[in-house]
């Protein structure tokens, strides 16, 4: 597969089945069991990416963004079938391009066995973040 395969875009109402498909496939299911809370999620989202290889979904990215300190990667899920490729890495770029991006903050959750992936992307483990984890 080569890059050309691939189209990138912001999320259109006509994704939501797929994307949530996607979500459901890659162990989002807790997050998107709900049709509403999913809704939500996607609608909350100041950036979104979806990756369609022609009409299937295969990809799907989410950021939350103030565009002027900081940016939280939220969501980040490629099919996988398609991992690998690039996809991930793409969609990532994609949420994150400012134009000066020397300002701006991006913050994640790596989720179990993500690390290498963050960091091959330029991501670091940080000292200073802090959470409350939210009960399932």
């Amino acid at each position: 597969m080569n890059e050309m395969d691939i189209t990138f875009r912001p999320i259109r109402l006509e994704d939501y089945d797929q994307v949530r498909q996607l979500l459901i496939d890659t162990g989002w299911h807790e997050r998107v069991a709900n049709q509403d809370r999913f809704e939500r999620m996607v609608q909350g989202a100041d950036r979104t990416i979806v990756a369609l290889e022609k009409m299937r979904v295969v990809g799907f990215a989410r950021a939350l963004f103030d565009g002027a300190s900081n940016g939280y990667i939220s969501t980040v899920a490629v099919a996988v079938d398609r991992q690998g490729h690039g996809i991930g890495r793409e969609m990532v770029q994609r949420l994150m391009e400012v134009n000066d991006p020397g300002n701006i903050t991006w913050v994640l959750r790596a989720g179990r066995g993500s690390v290498p992936f963050w960091e091959k992307i330029g991501f670091k483990k940080s000292d200073t973040a802090m959470e409350i984890v939210r009960r399932t």
